[in-house]
């Protein structure tokens, strides 16, 4: 119940960003993120509450920053621009952040299908990526000004998906492992 509640914020999250900036209203989406990143870390399971609120939020804040560069790539390359209404921050826009954001939040929990299959989670950022592109251009939310843009977006998914998998695996191993004393030793 909770991996469907988990898609379904995913999916409120997708389209008030995306709608949001095509209507103009790009604060609108960001607001909304924030909401549900705020009820998803409150509702993580209690037994393990710091543990996992900590590896949740380092996973978002590594999204964000990662989505950022990587969206921030394509705007100054060239390959996607934004409406006037839908700018809001830059180079990549915040409603792209908060983007990633909703993504990396379910990684662990409605897509946790992928941890530590690779390649799959590479096939599935290199298809999903460009798609959700699309339908936000679709929705007038972002212009593809190129047609590399397709290619280089499935690179970056290709990539980003992976590497988001592979830090949920570090982080969790080393919140897990124990700590180090004073003197370097483990104990």
């Amino acid at each position: 119940m909770r991996s469907l509640l988990n898609f379904a914020a995913f999916q409120v999250c997708w389209f008030s960003n995306v709608l949001g900036a095509a209507q103009g209203l790009p604060w609108l989406g960001p607001i909304v993120t924030a909401t549900w990143m705020a009820a998803h870390l409150l509702n993580l399971p209690r037994h393990r509450a710091r543990r996992e609120i900590a590896i949740e939020a380092r996973l978002l804040v590594a999204a964000a920053a990662l989505g950022w560069l990587a969206d921030s790539t394509l705007v100054l390359s060239g390959l996607i621009a934004f409406p006037d209404v839908a700018r809001f921050g830059g180079p990549s826009p915040l409603w792209m952040v908060a983007l990633w954001v909703c993504f990396a939040a379910t990684l662990r929990h409605s897509l946790s299908c992928l941890q530590g299959r690779w390649l799959c989670g590479a096939a599935l950022g290199a298809t999903g990526g460009p798609l959700a592109y699309l339908g936000g251009e679709a929705l007038g939310a972002i212009v593809i000004t190129d047609g590399a843009a397709i290619t280089a977006m499935a690179v970056q998914y290709a990539i980003a998906t992976p590497t988001l998998l592979w830090l949920i695996a570090y982080m969790q191993r080393s919140v897990s492992a124990p700590h180090a004393g004073a003197s370097g030793v483990r104990l």
